[in-house]
């Protein structure tokens, strides 16, 4: 080991207990946290070096726990959980509640326009 680090975390598996509510909660809202979607490119890497470098059994000097754990799930956020790409910023989890709700509102606004078409021209035609 090369680093204060312990290597018995096991970072395959979520950090919470995914046998209760709050366990699962918290590892969704870590993942989908739409606030990685902003992180820099150089931010990503580095959260890739250390997630795989983790992985390879080396730590880096000064790590913490916490700070692994944010990276790993900088990592799971950005980057295809197969083939370890990183993947484009509309199609990662942290993307998910925005375009969700850009997509949402558009449906709505559409909605609204043709449904208020749709009762003038019915208003209209009316005698």
């Amino acid at each position: 080991m090369s680093g204060d680090l312990s290597l018995n975390i096991n970072i395959k598996e979520p950090r919470w207990d995914q046998g209760s509510f709050m366990g699962r909660a918290k590892h969704f809202f870590m993942v989908t946290d739409p606030r990685n979607v902003l992180l820099s490119s150089e931010t990503l890497e580095e959260a890739r070096v250390i997630v795989e470098n983790y992985r390879a059994g080396t730590v880096k000097p000064g790590l913490t726990e916490d700070e692994l754990w944010r990276a790993k799930y900088i990592y799971d956020s950005a980057f295809h959980p197969d083939t370890g790409e990183k993947m484009f910023v509309i199609g990662r989890m942290s993307a998910q509640v925005p375009m969700n709700m850009s997509i949402t509102g558009c449906m709505l606004t559409f909605y609204r326009y043709s449904r208020g078409s749709d009762t003038a021209t019915a208003d209209f035609k009316s005698p």
